[in-house]
């Protein structure tokens, strides 16, 4: 009878399993972090870019009103190229100072959030990023 519970507790053949059993969950949330934090990187450096080319365009313009124009007809045109923005709120401002044009983008997806999973935290409900050229290029 000894023999029998010495040979069961010697049989290592299901410790795999178990120690999968344990790591697995943590590891997949780990995973859905890295996630989530990825796409809201990849959408804030999106949204970056695309206020900067806004801002290049919208130098041009004699007017704010011919400002704002060009600088809302270079976000038409590249919501689409970059693969994290869907359709979302974004409202654009600029502020015009003595020598600076500043364009502000605020992006606020449909789904209200970035979180693609519930469990991460921290994670914005908007991203908000600003660009700045100086009049007469210098």
């Amino acid at each position: 009878m000894s023999h029998k519970v010495y040979s069961y507790a010697a049989d290592r053949s299901g410790a795999s399993a178990v120690e999968f059993a344990l790591i697995s969950p943590l590891f997949l949330l780990m995973l859905a972090g890295i996630v989530d934090y990825g796409s809201y990187f990849s959408t804030a450096h999106g949204v970056q870019q695309m206020v900067n080319d806004a801002a290049r365009t919208a130098i041009a313009g004699s007017t704010a009103a011919e400002r704002l124009q060009l600088a809302q007809g270079v976000m038409d045109t590249e919501a689409d190229k970059y693969a994290f923005l869907s359709k979302g709120t974004a409202d654009l401002s600029i502020t015009e100072g003595a020598q600076v044009v500043t364009v502000t983008l605020n992006y606020k997806p449909d789904g209200g959030t970035f979180e693609l999973f519930p469990l991460p935290p921290g994670m914005p409900d908007s991203i908000t990023r600003s660009a700045s050229i100086v009049r007469g290029g210098y």
